[in-house]
């Protein structure tokens, strides 16, 4: 449909619009909630006006009489609405919210803020023109796990992090890293890569390390391990989060995971190596208390050029 450019943009939104309601409806679906998301314009706008006649509704939303009534007629069949007869003119009536849709849209009130939290992440990647963002958008929105996303938000504890142990599992954090690297370094993927994603049993896990995954309903979306290095030293290594699941802090959650790993199992200090390009990475590293080594060690892969740790004893 983009080869059309502006002459599908009302397809496009619609296309847009659709995949929204279906993906909030299944958040909604979550968390049991008996509203349904075509309906949030006319309960928002009656829960803050308490009752309105269905042309003053009409009117307020800039939608078709029919269609809101349309709507009203389902909301009334299913309790969520209550129609009120004017006291002085019986052809007059109004609509309001009926005591159970008000503790719904209460209950619901968490969830509109995920969800308003969750569009504007992906609306804040976008920028140019109106068509050019458009274009970002349908790439970005579309083929994203957007209500998985806005659960997770909601229910952080559906994240699991637990020791990798199956062959799918050490599949998955291969699969992981390797699409890191070809993302930022596609040109500087060395042998010790192979080394370590080929074989996590030999060059990790029998060398005294561990690899952990974080899963979400058994899917794996990010990964780490950690070695011994030098005497009384843990290198960390291969932090991922997979691309669909960035911004919701689970970066930062592997990293807190490591850290007590580390500290459990009796090292001084935790390291990692890293590279300036990474800003949003080393930024969360100093938020947790690595500090940029200056010494002249050199760097176990030539793309690295910055090394940090992080005292476990202070």
């Amino acid at each position: 449909m983009e080869q059309f450019g502006i002459l599908s943009l009302g397809s496009r939104l619609k296309r847009l619009s659709d995949f929204l309601y279906s993906e909030v409806q299944a958040v909604y679906a979550n968390e049991a909630l008996m509203i349904s998301s075509t309906y949030f314009p006319i309960l928002r706008l009656l829960q803050q006006e308490h009752s309105l006649s269905v042309v003053q509704i009409s009117e307020r939303l800039g939608l078709s009489h029919p269609a809101v009534s349309k709507q009203v007629t389902k909301m009334l069949k299913e309790g969520l609405l209550l129609k009120l007869q004017d006291e002085h003119d019986q052809r007059r009536s109004e609509i309001c919210l009926s005591e159970l849709c008000r503790c719904e849209m209460q209950k619901a009130e968490p969830v509109l803020t995920a969800i308003g939290k969750e569009l504007e992440y992906y609306l804040n990647r976008e920028s140019g023109s109106f068509m050019q963002q458009l274009e970002g958008l349908e790439s970005h929105l579309l083929n994203a796990p957007y209500a998985k996303r806005v659960i997770l938000r909601l229910h952080p504890d559906m994240l699991t992090i637990k020791h990798c142990q199956t062959n799918s599992e050490f599949a998955a954090f291969k699969a992981l890293n390797v699409a890191w690297l070809e993302r930022f370094f596609v040109n500087d993927i060395y042998e010790k890569d192979h080394l370590l994603l080929d074989d996590p049993q030999g060059q990790i896990l029998n060398k005294g390390g561990k690899v952990k995954i974080a899963t979400l309903n058994d899917c794996v979306i990010g990964a780490y391990f950690i070695k011994p290095s030098d005497q009384g030293v843990m290198e960390l290594g291969k932090l991922a989060v997979s691309e669909p699941f960035q911004r919701l802090g689970l970066g930062e959650r592997l990293l807190q995971d490591a850290i007590i790993e580390a500290r459990e199992m009796g090292v001084k200090a935790l390291m990692l190596e890293s590279h300036t390009s990474l800003a949003p990475a080393l930024a969360l590293y100093q938020k947790l208390g690595f500090k940029v080594d200056s010494s002249n060690e050199p760097y176990s892969v030539p793309r690295a050029n910055v090394r940090m740790i992080k005292d476990l004893e202070a």
